[in-house]
This record gives structure tokens, sequence and C-alpha cells, in this order.
């Protein structure tokens, strides 16, 4: 199996793990807050599209995020997505719809798919940017991957316990 088709596999099973873990999901199990330091479903959630439309939209081809294209901020009524510059706290006490996450997941995925379908196998050598240091952008799309995946355990989990 060549590297690229590889990569697509992975994705696509990332996407299949977080439907997966997001299946039947209530409301109420998706706002808790879990005690310590753990973060509520939505949060994780949001968290993992939103870094996936970030690295596939922004970092590797330079448009601009589908969060801020298509005014989810205004739909959700979230301001700061949680990330790496913080945007968590407000989650542990803020209650979020699902029903317009669902259509961003939607329009990730779907950017994502058509990202690599066009994708040419000389592509996944090219360097990019990322965390103060460079890396390839087969190493980007397989931490994308991995970030999903580690996310839908996170929210299986979170999920699990709660019954």
């Amino acid at each position: 199996m060549e590297t690229l088709e590889f990569i697509r596999r992975l994705i696509a099973a990332g996407h299949r793990q977080l439907d997966a873990s997001m299946k039947d999901i209530t409301p109420d199990q998706f706002n808790w807050t879990p005690t310590g330091t753990a973060n509520p479903i939505s949060a994780t959630y949001i968290h993992s599209l939103n870094s996936e439309d970030f690295f596939v939209q922004a970092l590797l081809q330079g448009k601009p995020r589908l969060w801020e294209e298509n005014g989810c901020a205004e739909k959700t009524g979230i301001v700061k997505t949680p990330g790496y510059g913080g945007g968590w706290e407000e989650f542990k006490t803020m209650r979020v719809d699902i029903t317009p996450l669902l259509e961003y997941q939607q329009q990730v995925w779907a950017a994502t798919d058509a990202y690599l379908a066009n994708l040419a196998p000389a592509e996944l050598e090219r360097m990019v940017k990322f965390a103060g240091g460079e890396r390839s952008l087969a190493d980007m799309l397989m931490l994308t991957a991995s970030h999903t995946l580690g996310h839908a355990g996170e929210i299986s989990a979170l999920k699990g316990i709660q019954g």
C-alpha cells in the first residue's frame, strides 16, 4: 500500500471512530463536566473537529478555516474554540447544542476528503511550519488522524463513565 492510500484510510478510520463514540449521545452526556481536569465531551469534540479544520484547511492549504468561513461561532455561540491557546474553561459551565456541530463535522470531513482525493503523492514531502518547527505534510496528516483517534477514545471513556 502506498503512503497516501494509508493516510486516507487512517483518516477515514479516525472519522469512523469519532462517529462511533458520538453515536446516540444525549445532550446531558455531551455537556456533562467531569471532576478533576478532564474536559466535557462538547469541548473535546469541538477541539477535535476544529483541529482537523485548522490542519487541513489553514496549515496545509493556506485557506481560511471552515469555522470562520461558515460562521460557526455565530451558529453555535462559541466565541473561542478549545485548543492550544486556551478556550477550555468556558465549556465547564456552558451548555452546547450539538446540532450545528454535526453540520460542521460534515463540512470539515467533506473538505478533508476532497483535499485527500486530489492530493498528489509528491506533495507528502512538502514541509510546513508547525509548533515552532517544520513537519512534512505526511506527518501533519498522520497527526490529524492520530489526534482524531485519541479524542474519540477520550469521548468514549467520558461517555462510558456516565453509564
